[in-house]
């Protein structure tokens, strides 16, 4: 399978290519790495791994948040097991940054880390609400984390030690907005003002949840748009991919619309990409967005 760019295989070497591979993340594209080019947990340390469960149906998956140190959302049996597991976690969080920091320097300067997952369910079996299934094409949006207008950079490593993970892709958010924008509610009409309405619901009962511009509203109403939209999920173009075991890729989620059908045992970080590092700004959802909309999207600065 084809890389989505030609990489540096040293983090000196063809600094122009940090720029083409940039690009093209932001345009939809998957760069995909055959071997997954940061450390993984190897021997002892994967085996734990994959024995961890998720501690019951409320939690999608296993998380860890390097801003906070904890993790979360596992099958507790005692707290040698408990550290063991946040220890793993950090480690990937700090590794995966250290040389995700060289391949895209101009990100990393104001980037903010957000969560590690480890997903060690199913994907094809997996029983969730529509909203939340993995398996349905969409583009990403973080109910209880609003980006107004910042990026998502997602890295994800197989390390299921048999048995690949198989992704869809279709078209970027673009031309998604393009077709289906009128009909999800664009910020301005009156088919939108419910989530508005819902929104400023929220924030009196939850006042110390982060405000929510038309971008975010707009963003989360797409996302669950698209995952019950029939037509699109049967009929439009798709690219698979097979992600063999010790493999990764990376992706920005909220221009690339994709599915996990297959496959179990991920890690997975996010990030958040500032919009004044991003390498096509006119490009961005936000920017495509405000022009389909003719109006401002995003929440201005206090």
């Amino acid at each position: 399978m084809a890389q989505a760019c030609s990489l540096p295989e040293t983090f000196d070497q063809a600094a122009a290519e940090h720029s083409c591979l940039e690009e093209r993340l932001e345009r939809g594209e998957v760069a995909f790495f055959s071997v997954c080019p940061f450390p993984l947990p190897e021997g002892d340390d994967r085996r734990f791994l994959l024995q961890q469960q998720l501690g019951g149906r409320v939690h999608k998956n296993i998380g860890y948040d390097p801003r906070s140190g904890k993790a979360g959302g596992f099958l507790r049996e005692d707290a040698m097991q408990a550290e063991r597991l946040r220890s793993l976690l950090a480690d990937f969080s700090r590794t995966t940054t250290e040389w995700l920091a060289g391949v895209l320097p101009r990100y990393s300067r104001s980037w903010q880390l957000d969560r590690v997952s480890f997903r060690p369910e199913e994907e094809a079996t997996r029983r969730l609400r529509l909203t939340a299934r993995n398996d349905l094409l969409h583009v990403d949006a973080f109910p209880s984390r609003p980006t107004n207008g910042w990026r998502i950079l997602r890295v994800f490593a197989n390390v299921n030690l048999t048995e690949p993970r198989i992704w869809i892709t279709s078209d970027p958010f673009a031309k998604l907005l393009e077709r289906y924008g009128s009909q999800a509610g664009l910020p301005g009409q009156a088919s939108a003002g419910w989530g508005r309405i819902r929104s400023g619901m929220l924030g009196i009962f939850r006042p110390k949840r982060q405000p929510r511009s038309d971008y975010d509203d707009f963003m989360l109403r797409f996302h669950n748009f698209l995952k019950a939209n029939d037509e699109f999920q049967e009929r439009s173009r798709k690219r698979f991919w097979k992600f063999p075991p010790g493999s990764a890729w990376m992706v920005i989620t909220d221009t690339a619309s994709h599915a996990a059908l297959r496959g179990r045992y991920a890690l997975e970080h996010s990030y958040f990409l500032a919009p004044e590092t991003l390498a096509l700004p006119d490009e961005s959802p936000s920017a495509l967005l405000e022009r389909a909309c003719g109006q401002p999207v995003l929440r201005q600065a206090a």
